[in-house]
Parts: structure tokens; sequence; C-alpha cells
């Protein structure tokens, strides 16, 4: 039971963005459900085959939660998009119908906060075209909070996009095929942008390979089109998501060990207190990518041990460190 009191009625529309996993559905659900959003937008992939179709059902199902006045629009897909186009695709569909929104996946569980939290930061900077997302959650809560503020602004994360809100001037500059992506990286335009070697060389893997499609996935894209368009994403210094979906079932945190699988989420305490000045804390997102982000010793050697070998041995041992990987729970 949370201990929030609302300072007033949720306006802003929600997006849940769902698949076949029905406790974690579940979860999220009931999480939007004590928010009570005007709009609800429920989006859910298509079954891979018969024994999928019978669970895709029953999250599909959890429409029935929906007892409060509502608009209910649903997109439930006749056949299966993947995890790199069926996201996209249900946020365009949102984004057609809406200026602006707060976007849950099926792992993300929120607090009940964050949807008042997202409202406020909508409204605060609906034309300021610097921010392109606001964060739900934050893996580095202990950080001090400067001045006791609300949130800080960041432009040095990778992924993990567990609860957000955007605005659709925001998306019509997303690009899932990172088309410019060539000329960015050749151009020398991102030389001086990254905080450390480390940084530099893991962020230009994670984003080659989005481009190249070794990673089949959707949201590196986003930090893409966040450094193209030179923007920083706000990120609340309480953590208002739980990530739910750690396990053999997820395709991204198939660990439990992940580092990331931390049960830290808190409510925000209003009214709100906005940073005084509008610079990205760089110390914050360098201590952040070096905790969570940057490879482990075991990952670079994998990495070395792969481009050595012939393409036919790379295929065969992939699954095999990829099991270790996780089963250790090693980025």
């Amino acid at each position: 039971m949370s201990t929030f009191t609302p300072p007033g009625p949720l306006n802003t529309a929600v997006l849940f963005i769902a698949f076949k996993r029905f406790e974690e559905s579940k979860a999220v659900m009931e999480g939007i459900r004590a928010a009570k959003p005007p709009r609800l937008y429920f989006a859910c992939d298509g079954a891979r085959n018969d024994k999928e179709r019978e669970e895709v059902q029953r999250v599909r199902d959890l429409v029935k939660l929906v007892d409060w006045p509502c608009e209910l629009k649903t997109r439930f897909s006749e056949t299966n998009q993947t995890v790199k186009f069926g996201p996209p695709a249900a946020i365009t569909w949102f984004f057609e119908h809406e200026e602006e929104g707060i976007i849950l996946e099926d792992d993300c569980k929120p607090m009940l906060s964050w949807f008042w939290f997202a409202q406020d930061m909508l409204l605060r900077y609906r034309d300021d075209e610097r921010i392109w997302i606001v964060m739900g959650n934050n893996l580095m809560p202990e950080w001090p909070a400067r001045n006791n503020e609300s949130y800080y602004y960041s432009a040095h994360g990778y992924g993990a996009y567990w609860g957000w809100a955007s605005w659709r001037r925001m998306w019509r500059k997303y690009d899932l095929h990172m088309s410019d992506w060539p000329a960015l990286r050749d151009g020398g335009l991102l030389n001086g942008h990254f905080l450390d070697k480390g940084e530099a060389r893991e962020a230009m893997h994670l984003l080659e390979s989005s481009w190249d499609g070794r990673i089949h996935s959707w949201d590196f894209q986003l930090d893409y089109g966040r450094i193209v368009h030179g923007g920083m994403n706000i990120i609340p210094t309480v953590n208002l998501i739980r990530n739910i979906g750690f396990g053999d079932g997820s395709t991204h945190t198939g660990s439990h060990l992940d580092p990331r699988n931390k049960d830290a989420a808190g409510e925000m305490t209003f009214p709100l207190k906005h940073p005084t000045f509008m610079v990205c804390d760089k110390e914050r997102d360098l201590e952040y990518f070096q905790k969570y982000i940057e490879p482990s010793m075991l990952r670079r050697m994998k990495n070395k041990l792969k481009k050595a070998l012939p393409k036919e041995i790379d295929q065969a041992i992939t699954p095999v460190l990829g099991k270790l990987q996780r089963k250790l729970g090693i980025n």
C-alpha cells in the first residue's frame, strides 16, 4: 500500500506495452489502476506459437482490471512483431493520438508518485527541446541529491528505459534504423562527447551493434537520438520504477544476479524542488556508467575472442558464453 497522496488529479495518458508475462503484466496494470489515468492505451504483441497464444490471451484479458472512468484503446497484434519492432509500433500508435504521455512496459512496476512526477515534468518541459526523455528509474538513489533537488539532468545513459515519459515532438525524431549513424560515427563529431575512454568504447559498440542488427532491440536508438539532437534526460533522485522482469523469461535482463536488479524504489516527495541549473550532472553519469554499464573483464575477453574466431565457431560458442555470463550476473 502506497503512502503517497496525489497532489491533484492525473490528467496524463498512459501506454502499457505487454506480451506474454502474466504475473509481471498484472503487477504493472495494478500500478496503473491505482493511478487511474483518464486514457489508457494497451498494446500487446502477437504470439509466436500455439503455447504462447494462451499466455498472450491471459495478458490481454487484463483489460478487465480497467474499472475506473477511463477511455481505453487497445492494439492487439495478430502477428509477433518482435522486441525490436513491436514497442516502437505501439509508441507510434500512442503518439498519433497523444501529444505527450507515460510509457510502461510489462516489467516496469511503477510507484504511485511516478505518474504525478511524470505529469509535472511533461508540463514543465513541454516546449523545451533540450529535454528528450523523463525517466522513471534511478539505480543510484543513494547518491546524495544536490540541494535536495527532486531530479537531475543526464546525457550519458544507455538503455534501461524502465518507465519513461515524453512528447510527440521527441518521437518524431526517433529513428529505429539509425539512418545517419555511419556519418556521425565517421565524422568526428563524437570526439570529446564521452566522459572517458570506457564510455566511448562501450557506447560506440552499443550503437554500432544496434545499427547493424547484432543487438535486436529498439531502446539504444533512443540514446542515439538524444546524442544526435543534443538532448538530456531527466532522472528522479528517487527510484520510481521497480524492474520486476529479471530472470529467464526476459530478453535483455536474463539474470537475477544482474547488479541492476535492485529493490530500491520509493515515493517522490511533493512539491518538487527543481534544479537551479540546467546542466548535465557528468560526475553522476560517469559513476553510473562505471557501476552498471561498463563491461566486465570477462565480457571484454569474450568480445576479443569472438573477433578472432571464424564465423562458424563464433556462432557455436556464443550461446555457451552468453549462458555463463548470465549465470554469473556479469555485464
